[in-house]
């Protein structure tokens, strides 16, 4: 044993001899007994379940059911109108309609979606569980095979990153089988498929995630900042004009579409290969079914085994490298530096607020994993509306624009929703056991909880409102139009984040340094539901005075006393699910005791 954690400390020899020197029952063991171990973590943190309030666990089930209710009755009544919408244009033509020529493609567009937003979570998850958690520092020290560390901490990744997706997509799933009255073998089929299918993307992230810290843990920040703009300036030359918005009255746009569409049933595509598989089970061949689903093993096992290569060569190197440059890391002046002009644009912020700002602003820059995942969700919709063109086609026409408009604002505030929840929900549980210091410090607690607060407001707004100028411009919309968009996403700002510090005030998780775990806690699901809640009632509000505005101008109406009175009845729930959340969170904080 003592030879072994030798092996681990020593650069030059590991991982090489204490891989020759494990048997693979060894291994076997050592992995059984590290999965066995989380097993129990799970099952304890379940069970501490019990000890939660028991309107918050409630509330949280039910809404989940709901939720879920809610996907599977949506995607059923979607699967309803592609079928009357076929027999409007088909007709009955042997029982052949819309859903049975345009499904295979669609389920194929579907799945390689899902397969490529696993790629990017596995490579956000996989770094902060690999890298950054904290019993990782315990583990590579322990007598373990570095195989046996990688899978150990790889299924942990996995769980993370799929379960939200699959949540999601098993709706759909089902809701396809039963308006379709597909065998039995169908829904077999998901349950077996859908582990191998998950295993390819997580493999292929989790070893991006090694080859990039490997990679750039030894280079200089001026370095790390050169090949980002680079990767920038590419991306925009790449996409710039892409977006382009198509007229579906012109045959070749269609023709385009459909030949797109075509290209994600290559042969070579894992999301292909489940897709098929899936269809095939509908329908009962399970011969090809079987033949896809091994072609899906094989390759799960194949993207697990090049993973846990590149784990055995490059985690440890990287990870030494990271933490190194972390400790060698000169401390930035507070004059100088991007840190240094914030402080200064803060000097009307009295102390200690602005010193509590910077140091959440430098806890958030020194961890890729968050700030990498900000910009990705933001500037993807940023890259959409950048490419909507102004005029032309249905965007420039009305219904249609208001419509985009407010599906623009939906994007958005899920977008914000998601991020909130993410970042501004655990910021009061990563103080961590520090939290006492604050507590001793001239600072009162209901400070630090509008600090937190009013931080993510400004942060989030820089964004949300920008998104919205950039949909209102490009969009060409009235005055009204627009003021709409942006008091929708203002209200979404002051409501989400007031909930995510709340809750996050009210629910707090001091033993745990992960985001990520403590995101997908009781409390975190608790603000994603709300946060959800919310959204779709500003967005429903929204569609009505949008609506009530048009038919009253139609009719020669005035549509001023009932815009007057939805505009007033968001804002007043604005005002709720902003305070309450908030003066629940203080008074939890000052009564706890540490």
């Amino acid at each position: 044993m003592s030879q072994s954690v030798r092996t681990v400390g020593d650069p030059a020899r590991q991982p090489a001899q204490i891989h020759e020197t494990t048997t693979p029952k060894v291994a076997g063991g050592q992995l059984r007994a590290l999965l066995w171990t989380k097993s129990r973590m799970t099952r304890h943190w379940i069970a501490s379940v019990r000890n939660q309030s028991k309107l918050k666990v409630g509330f949280v089930s039910i809404s989940a059911v709901v939720l879920w209710a809610g996907a599977f009755f949506f995607s059923l009544g979607i699967f309803f109108l592609f079928d009357r919408f076929g027999e409007q244009i088909f007709g009955d033509n042997g029982g052949v309609n819309i859903t049975d020529v345009v499904l295979n493609r669609m389920l194929s567009v579907m799945a390689l979606v899902i397969f490529m937003m696993l790629i990017v979570s596995n490579v956000l998850v996989s770094f902060a569980t690999l890298y950054r958690a904290r019993e990782v520092a315990y583990l590579i020290q322990a007598p373990l095979a570095p195989i046996v560390f990688f899978l150990g901490r790889f299924v942990e990744c996995l769980s993370f990153s799929s379960w939200g997706l699959l949540f999601l997509g098993s709706p759909v799933m089902v809701a396809y089988g039963l308006q379709r009255e597909v065998q039995p073998g169908f829904y077999i089929a998901l349950l077996v498929l859908v582990v191998p299918f998950v295993t390819i993307p997580a493999a292929i992230g989790t070893t991006i995630t090694i080859g990039i810290v490997r990679v750039f843990s030894g280079l200089k920040r001026p370095a790390i900042v050169a090949v980002a703009l680079i990767a920038i300036v590419f991306l925009f030359l790449f996409f710039r004009g892409r977006g382009a918005n198509p007229d579906l009255s012109q045959a070749e746009t269609v023709q385009a579409i459909v030949a797109a569409m075509g290209q994600t049933q290559t042969a070579l595509l894992p999301s292909h290969w489940f897709a098929t598989a899936v269809l095939q089970a509908a329908v009962g061949h399970l011969g090809t079914t079987a033949f896809y689903g091994l072609v899906l093993l094989a390759n799960a096992l194949m993207a697990v085994l090049l993973a846990s290569v590149a784990a055995h060569f490059w985690f440890y190197r990287g990870w030494t490298s990271l933490h190194a440059a972390d400790e060698q890391r000169k401390p930035s002046s507070v004059k100088g530096g991007a840190l240094g002009l914030i402080e200064r644009l803060l000097a009307p912020v009295r102390e200690p607020a602005r010193s509590l700002i910077i140091k959440d602003l430098r806890m958030f820059w020194r961890d890729p994993a968050q700030w990498s995942q900000f910009l990705i969700f933001f500037g993807i919709m940023a890259l959409y509306l950048a490419n909507m063109r102004q005029s032309g086609g249905f965007f420039g026409e009305e219904p249609y624009r208001s419509w985009i408009a407010i599906l623009n604002m939906a994007a958005t505030m899920l977008i914000l929703a998601t991020l909130t929840t993410r970042f501004v929900f655990p910021l009061i549980s990563l103080e961590g056991r520090r939290f006492w210091i604050l507590g001793l410090a001239p600072l009162r607690i209901r400070s630090l909880v509008r600090q937190k607060f009013w931080l993510s407001v400004v942060l989030s707004s820089l964004f949300t409102v920008t998104l919205g100028l950039i949909s209102g411009y490009r969009l060409e919309l009235q005055a009204f139009e627009l003021f709409l968009t942006l008091f929708g996403i203002g209200a979404a700002t002051l409501a989400l984040s007031g909930l995510a510090v709340g809750l996050g005030s009210l629910y707090p998780n001091f033993e745990e340094d992960n985001p990520s775990k403590i995101t997908s806690g009781m409390g975190g699901t608790l603000n994603f539901i709300l946060s959800l809640a919310f959204i779709i009632m500003v967005i429903v509000g929204q569609t009505f005075v949008v609506q009530w505005r048009r038919a009253a101008v139609e009719s020669g109406g005035d549509p001023t006393m009932a815009v007057a009175i939805v505009l007033g009845a968001l804002a007043l729930a604005t005002l709720f699910a902003t305070l309450v959340p908030l003066r629940a969170g203080m008074r939890n904080l000052e009564r706890t005791e540490f």
